[in-house]
């Protein structure tokens, strides 16, 4: 009986409800599952054969205990899904760097490294956006993030500098189909494309997570974004469990906003067969080799 832990934090100890499935679903096909908190010093990782990263959504706060604890359970013999490797190179957004070097559509950007001294407003002015979203590069769920406009840019340098004392940022220009036609999460299980969700911000705001007034509706993207998004997951090095492309549709053009490997949302309640599938991989040992 193969004993599986699906990995989560403090706030959430017992899961969420979409992530809940799972559990049910490993239950039933007879594994030995529970959900335990990743920062619990009491959790004997050692005796699981498999630990699923699910609602771990403390992990950018202490990123650096996440990622030696991800190395802990991997040296005590589970498997970890997604494995530390990807975790790793996920937890910073300079993967979108690669992604747009490799021909992927990203929203344009401006990285700022930990320390610069920056004109914010000349950023803004220099590249013409009359508006932009500003967040940490290593974030998660709109954690300090915000949207400013040109005009307000020098009232806010001093915020600005306040996340440059603590970390590398992204200055992105804002994308106005969020609020207007929402945000495709394209989810992949196991490799394959699973299924897709479009995501809306609360009226007046342009955070679409639930925690923000958020909503999120199963929803059939074109058959032309879900090949864009595939090629994006396809650039995913190693066998992965789960990934989550979310963009936006641009004329047609998937524009990408994150490639989510570590810990995130898999809407498994928005298809049928999503938590089934999920825990077949898992029992399996992952997906196959590519």
């Amino acid at each position: 009986m193969l004993s599986v832990a699906l990995a989560t934090c403090a706030a959430v100890p017992e899961l969420t409800p979409d992530d809940g499935l799972l559990l049910e679903e490993l239950r039933r096909r007879g594994a030995s599952a529970r959900a335990e908190v990743w920062d619990d010093a009491a959790v004997p990782w050692a005796g699981y054969d498999a630990v699923v990263l699910r609602s771990c959504w403390d992990y950018h706060l202490r990123l650096q205990a996440f990622v030696e604890w991800t190395a802990r359970v991997e040296a005590a013999g589970a498997t970890l899904w997604n494995p530390g490797a990807l975790v790793r190179a996920n937890a910073h957004k300079s993967y979108l760097r690669a992604l747009a070097a490799s021909g992927v559509a990203v929203l344009p950007t401006a990285w700022l490294p930990r320390g610069a001294g920056v004109d914010f407003a000349a950023v803004l002015a220099d590249r013409g956006w009359d508006q932009a979203v500003v967040k940490p590069a290593v974030s998660a769920s709109a954690h300090r993030t915000w949207r400013v406009a040109r005009d307000a840019a020098r009232s806010r340098q001093a915020e600005l500098d306040t996340l440059l004392a603590d970390g590398d940022v992204l200055v992105q220009d804002f994308a106005p189909e969020v609020a207007a036609e929402g945000e495709w999460s394209f989810v992949f299980l196991a490799g394959d494309y699973s299924q897709a969700v479009l995501k809306r911000p609360a009226a007046g705001d342009y955070r679409v997570q639930d925690e923000w007034g958020g909503t999120a509706s199963a929803s059939a993207p074109a058959p032309a974004l879900v090949d864009q998004a595939r090629r994006v997951a396809g650039t995913v090095p190693g066998r992965w469990l789960y990934a989550r492309v979310d963009g936006i549709d641009r004329s047609g053009v998937l524009v990408v906003m994150e490639l989510e490997l570590i810990e995130p949302c898999l809407f498994l309640s928005r298809a049928e067969t999503a938590p089934s599938r999920l825990a077949d991989a898992i029992l399996l040992g992952g997906p196959p080799a590519r």
